[in-house]
């Protein structure tokens, strides 16, 4: 026997049917949770007996939800095991890990890395893309940890690649316009330069975190003198650069 408290009641989730016995009446267990009612007593797919806290329908698919977890009425859906991390999910596990294995994107999360590639601070693309998101610290915690996910890195680095195609700025473009302004000598050409170095930055040339990397000589045209006008003379660092090469494939 196990229990577990919802919404400041205990819920038992019975052994088997003949530890249920013991306390009631087992003539009233439903033998197909699919489809029993609200508050009935069920049979599990692994012999387990628990009652149905709530049901309901998301996207069109029912549910129900009971002291072990979350469950699709689904014929391929097995209710069985453990009681879960957690019962307000179908993953049953807590709700920042779920968001930070999720693969596939939700709706919300393709507008947020749309407002961040446009350039509007965290918290203020995260209030957009969630609207009934209130409380200052989810919206910060969740924000930040959403930022830390592959996916959404990913996300972002795909809309600054169409922004910057609609302004023909290309790698190639970056590096062409670096090495003249670096072949002059006006002093003047600092301040582009730095403008330039933003763009280069941005479009992932430079400054990019490391997840799957490959050797790129980018500067082999430039002079060490160059080289360290262009990077505060850390020479080796721009020499060998790297670049992220993320892995686009996606899973449900």
């Amino acid at each position: 026997m196990k229990s577990r408290i919802v919404k400041g009641k205990e819920h038992i989730v019975y052994d088997n049917i003949n530890e249920l016995g013991q306390v009631m009446s087992i003539k009233d267990v439903q033998d197909d949770w699919r489809i029993a009612p609200l508050n009935s007593w069920v049979l599990t797919d692994d012999g387990q007996v628990c009652e149905i806290i709530e049901r309901g329908k998301i996207n069109g698919q029912s549910y129900v939800r009971t002291a072990i977890g979350m469950f699709r009425c689904a014929p391929s859906i097995k209710m069985q095991g453990e009681l879960r991390e957690n019962i307000y999910n179908f993953q049953g596990i807590n709700a920042n890990k779920a968001a930070r294995l999720r693969k596939k994107p939700t709706k919300q999360e393709y507008l947020f890395a749309r407002y961040i590639a446009k350039g509007d601070g965290v918290i203020e693309a995260f209030k957009q893309a969630y609207p009934k998101a209130t409380s200052d610290n989810y919206i910060k915690e969740r924000s930040n940890l959403l930022l830390r996910t592959e996916r959404i890195k990913t996300l972002v680095d795909k809309e600054i690649e169409k922004i910057l195609e609609k302004t023909e700025i290309t790698p190639q473009y970056l590096l062409e316009k670096t090495k003249e302004i670096v072949d002059k000598e006006d002093a003047r050409d600092s301040d582009k330069l730095s403008s330039l170095k933003i763009l280069m930055e941005i479009s992932g040339i430079l400054g990019k975190k490391e997840q799957k990397t490959e050797s790129i000589q980018l500067f082999q045209g430039f002079n060490p003198k160059q080289l360290e006008i262009l990077e505060g003379k850390n020479v080796k660092k721009i020499a060998e650069q790297t670049r992220e090469v993320p892995d686009m494939r996606e899973d449900d």
